[in-house]
């Protein structure tokens, strides 16, 4: 008896923890906060832009957690930034584009591009047609992680300073064009040189927070409450 009012408490802590974590969650979506108590950034002004942000937590300094409409990936989405409504496009869960700007004296802009066709077999072509896009013949460097690659480099193009990367689905398909996009001409020229250091961190930590949702991972979660509620369900009939 004792042992089995253990595992009780035990699944009991579980399943009330994570009812916890998605009550704390949802205390914090935007869509549930009032307008006058969301922090004072452009992000969360603009509506259009809101609907992506998923909590009004910062995930880096100045950052917040965006997710995609194709809910195939998510990553840290800049306070200042504002999404181009009239540019944004999406197609199913199959292709999006998201164009964002940067709402201050820098001049940053940021493209998102995620096609769910690309897989390691195309790297080749996809990296390729990438650079033909952006007009860079260079190489690009490779950042591994446990899940993903990532493929960047930086060049300067008519004034502009271009922090680019190519993120590749480690574990299914799809793949993702990012584009930073600095202004560096006139007067910005001098600021751009002094903070050549910052912006080149600030473009790899927006790079690497890029993650990829494979469909199986919302179902194993919910798979494994589902087993959790059904083991306890079964202990209390016992001890009955």
């Amino acid at each position: 008896m004792t042992y089995r009012i253990g595992i009780l408490f035990m699944v009991s802590i579980i399943l009330l923890g994570g009812c916890q974590a998605d009550k704390d969650e949802t205390s914090m979506n935007p869509s549930e906060i009032d307008k006058e108590d969301l922090p004072d950034v452009h992000a969360f002004v603009d509506e259009f832009t809101r609907d992506f942000l998923q909590s009004t937590e910062e995930t880096e300094e100045g950052f917040y957690p965006f997710l995609s409409k194709t809910k195939r990936y998510k990553m840290d989405f800049p306070g200042g930034g504002v999404i181009d409504d009239r540019a944004y496009f999406i197609k199913e869960k199959v292709h999006e584009e998201v164009h964002i700007s940067i709402e201050d004296d820098t001049g940053f802009g940021m493209d998102v591009i995620y096609y769910s066709g690309n897989t390691k077999d195309l790297l080749e072509e996809d990296l390729h047609a990438f650079k033909k896009r952006l007009g860079y013949d260079g190489d690009l460097k490779k950042l591994k992680k446990s899940d993903r690659s990532i493929y960047y480099a930086h060049f300067r193009d008519n004034g502009f300073d271009n922090y680019i990367g190519y993120v590749l689905n480690g574990k299914g398909d799809g793949g993702i064009e990012l584009n930073l996009e600095i202004d560096c001409r006139d007067k910005k020229k001098k600021a751009c040189k002094e903070n050549k250091q910052s912006n080149k961190e600030r473009a790899m930590k927006w790079m690497e927070s890029v993650q990829f949702i494979n469909e199986n991972e919302g179902e194993d979660r919910e798979g494994r409450s589902h087993q959790l509620r059904q083991r306890m369900a079964q202990l209390e009939y016992e001890d009955f």
